[in-house]
């Protein structure tokens, strides 16, 4: 476990691109599944740390396991999908496996380590949202680095790319949990 958990740890160091991440399925899976556990932990911890008493959202009903899963499992995908797609439109759908496993175990990692600094920023409000608009950019900047490697383009087509692929997952995500 030590090994994976350092491997991920150089790709989110932009150290070790993804062609060194194992593609067998059932690791894969594994990853996507502690991807969305730890997905779902850090949403719950970030809604009871920001939460205002009394507050609820606009269907008046506070954080909901349901509605957050729907939001990450549609960005998930969302993110496979599109990630395929480009992989197949530069001819190199064989390294799907690997980008996915190294996309999905990066934001893993990076998820984590977020929800573990939040709780300790609880008395200072205004680092939170530094903190994290730093991890936002960390995050993305490590989507696309692996972008990059997978694609065979220049880092800087990688990030634009990792942009892109953020902002229609989201919106994806968005528009699924608001109907």
């Amino acid at each position: 476990m030590k090994p994976i958990f350092l491997l991920f740890w150089q790709i989110c160091r932009l150290k070790q691109g993804p062609e060194h991440v194992p593609t067998q399925t059932w690791f894969v899976l594994l990853v996507i599944v502690a991807n969305l556990l730890c997905s779902l932990l850090a949403s719950a911890a970030v809604n009871a740390e920001f939460a205002i008493p009394g507050d609820t959202n606009v269907d008046g009903q506070r954080f909901s396991l349901l509605t957050t899963a729907t939001s990450i499992v549609v960005g998930q995908t969302s993110t496979a999908a599109l990630t395929w797609l480009a992989l197949q439109l530069r001819e190199l759908s064989e390294r799907f496996f690997a980008t996915i496993t190294a996309l999905f175990g990066c934001d893993l990692l990076i998820t984590a380590c977020f929800g573990i600094l939040l709780p300790l920023l609880g008395f200072l409000p205004w680092a939170r949202a530094l903190v994290f608009l730093l991890f936002l950019i960390w995050s993305i900047s490590v989507m696309g680095f692996i972008l990059h490697r997978a694609l065979g383009v220049q880092l800087a087509v990688g990030i634009l790319v990792a942009v892109g692929f953020s902002i229609v997952g989201l919106a994806i995500s968005e528009i699924a949990i608001a109907t």
